[in-house]
């Protein structure tokens, strides 16, 4: 999960918006609707609970004073033949899923994830200037790559930075649900589920 911090102290984390539909067992659940305990579709593990779900609303004054927070829309079809399969807006810090025929010139892996806000550009992928809008994050017991919109994304990565950088109510309850975060070791636990593509590699992949 890429994250990093405004002016005012907050962590912007990879979160989705409301309306984006998360392929589950039971067919496309809008993320808002979702709880703890149901269960998604992952890329790599299967079935998987969903462990933490966190919430929080940015309204246009904030998006106003800090820019950087606003969501990027990612059009239909902007990341290949629909992908994703309708239109959908995420942080700007939430990492997408990109195969190996964007990036092959200058990555070697097959898949990687990059963030939305360095896809920003031609191609139907922008910053929205909305009047406000809700952050949802989902959690599990790993990273995951679950399929939104009919786009494979990231899920919610706990990191030590921001877990210090999270309100008091939000990083307590963190914290009792998964008191190996308070460690290295559990820290590790949660390593990412692809590699990342750092800013200048992004810059290359092809438009």
């Amino acid at each position: 999960m890429s994250e990093s911090r405004s002016q005012s102290g907050t962590v912007v984390v990879a979160c989705f918006t409301p309306g984006t539909l998360i392929a589950t067992p039971r067919g496309e659940v809008a993320v808002e609707e979702l709880a703890v305990g149901d269960r998604v579709i992952s890329r790599d593990n299967g079935i998987q609970p969903i462990r933490w779900i966190s919430r929080r609303r940015l309204d246009h004054a904030l998006l106003l004073a800090h820019p950087h927070l606003r969501p990027v829309l990612v059009e239909k079809g902007s990341l290949g033949q629909d992908l994703p399969d309708r239109d959908m807006m995420v942080s700007p810090n939430h990492r997408l899923l990109v195969t190996r025929d964007r990036t092959h010139i200058h990555f070697d892996e097959p898949e990687a994830l990059v963030a939305a806000k360095h896809l920003v550009g031609p191609r139907g992928i922008r910053e929205v200037d909305c009047g406000g809008t809700t952050y949802i994050h989902i959690m599990f017991d790993r990273h995951e790559v679950v399929l939104a919109n009919g786009a494979w994304c990231e899920s919610f990565q706990p990191t030590e930075r921001l877990i210090h950088g999270m309100g008091n109510a939000q990083r307590t309850e963190l914290l009792e649900l998964f008191p190996s975060l308070r460690s290295s070791d559990g820290l590790a636990a949660f390593g990412r589920a692809r590699p990342v593509l750092v800013p200048d590699r992004e810059a290359a992949l092809t438009r």
